[in-house]
């Protein structure tokens, strides 16, 4: 049974979040599929887990 919870929020003052770029989400980020799998993270999270932030805006494809 899969649980729904709430996303992880940017924060101005916790240090220790690693606050991916204004207005971007794991759901923007290459690592998005891996993080999402194993590591239990959701497409709506605004931080990163990987010390340094891993984050790395993903190519937007070309409607067709």
């Amino acid at each position: 049974m899969t649980q729904q919870r709430e996303p992880m929020r940017r924060s101005a003052t916790d240090e220790d979040r690693m606050n991916l770029p204004e207005g971007k989400t794991c759901g923007n980020c290459v690592h998005a599929r891996r993080c999402t799998m194993m590591f239990g993270h959701i497409p709506e999270d605004e931080v990163c887990d990987w010390a340094p932030s891993r984050f790395r805006e993903a190519a937007q494809q070309a409607a067709p």
